[in-house]
């Protein structure tokens, strides 16, 4: 396969992204290799929470989470997919499908990196391909935190009546004019679509991975790979990781903005067939476009940690019930559920 590797120069003085590079090595699926590049920041020996962009982002999109999560214990792994940011370019856009990306993300984080008891943090393409990865390893997995994304299935035991997908127009005008534009300079693509002005410095932090035009095929074929039909092979995939996925209870909450234009119901194609997800109301930020950590990230940050010290904080209980026994100390009493609690304290469209 061939490839293309952005030059190291370009990723020198980024805005807010003083992040070492680290690589793994993943099979190309025809007989070489290629280099993923990802970002690992805080303790190594603390709880691993892995991050994974979707398109056209790279991993420069969590770099106000990354402090955030080192900052309280938290091993920060930011990933960038193949095609874009730090990992390699194949050249062809028929080098990319959803399913090599679902190989490439399991083959680095689970095998290579060998993470257990890992927490996700998923948005948009990242929603797909990371609950793809993780239906596979869910002993591997902590919890799951998706944000602005979903999982769009066909059933393939039930008949296809209409090719076209509702609602599919105007992503079928996004296809064609993304095909035929090989120079399309997706980060003022980005920063029209977010609701607070992005500084230059931000916007070209975006673009640095991409020299010229021939390193942006990984970023064009993810818009023809759009689920525009109901013959997208990809429906029929996600539908097998999602019946893999109703066995997983884990922590699952879903963390949305107000102002997505891309997947604001999103939550709705995973909860409450995910069984994890139904003890944790949807949590739907305010003032955020699709790309909410350009918009709020403090209010994000504080949303992603409130949730994982929730999860530490029953994991704690557990252990505690376990060497005292089924009694429980004058202090837990009364104390609710996680489920209860979780309920209570997080209210939709409220933060």
């Amino acid at each position: 396969m061939n490839r293309l590797r952005t030059p190291a120069a370009c990723f020198e003085n980024l805005a807010d992204f003083p992040f070492a590079a680290s690589y793994v090595d993943v099979s190309d699926q025809e007989g070489g290799t290629l280099r993923m590049g990802y970002v690992d920041e805080g303790p190594k020996a603390g709880p691993p929470v892995v991050m994974i962009h979707g398109n056209p982002t790279w991993g420069y999109m969590w770099r106000k989470l990354i402090p955030v999560l080192a900052e309280n214990g938290y091993r920060a792994i930011a990933i960038d997919l193949i095609g874009m940011g730090r990992s390699d370019k194949p050249t062809q856009m028929s080098d990319y499908t959803i399913a090599r990306h679902e190989a490439w993300v399991k083959e680095a984080v689970f095998e290579k990196l060998g993470l257990k008891d890992a927490h996700f943090i998923l948005h948009d393409w990242g929603g797909i391909i990371g609950l793809r990865a993780i239906a596979d390893y869910q002993d591997r997995v902590a919890s799951v935190i998706l944000s602005n994304t979903g999982l769009p299935v066909c059933d393939p035991d039930q008949p296809v009546k209409k090719m076209a997908r509702k609602g599919a127009g105007m992503l079928r005008a996004f296809q064609l004019y993304v095909r035929f534009r090989k120079n399309w300079q997706h980060w003022k693509t980005l920063s029209r679509i977010t609701l607070k002005d992005m500084p230059p410095e931000d916007v070209a932090g975006f673009a640095a991975p991409y020299p010229d035009k021939r390193y942006l095929t990984g970023n064009r074929q993810f818009t023809q790979l759009l689920p525009t039909r109901n013959d997208n092979p990809m429906l029929v995939e996600n539908w097998r990781a999602l019946q893999k996925l109703k066995s997983f209870d884990k922590p699952f909450l879903t963390l949305f903005s107000d102002k997505d234009q891309v997947a604001p119901k999103g939550y709705h194609s995973v909860r409450p067939a995910i069984p994890g997800t139904r003890d944790y109301e949807p949590v739907i930020l305010e003032g955020g476009s699709h790309f909410l950590l350009e918009d709020i990230p403090e209010a994000y940050g504080r949303e992603v940690i409130a949730f994982l010290k929730t999860i530490e904080g029953n994991s704690n209980d557990q252990n505690d019930r376990a060497l005292g026994g089924s009694d429980q100390s004058s202090s837990d009493k009364g104390r609710p559920s996680r489920a209860s609690s979780a309920r209570r304290r997080r209210n939709p469209r409220s933060r």
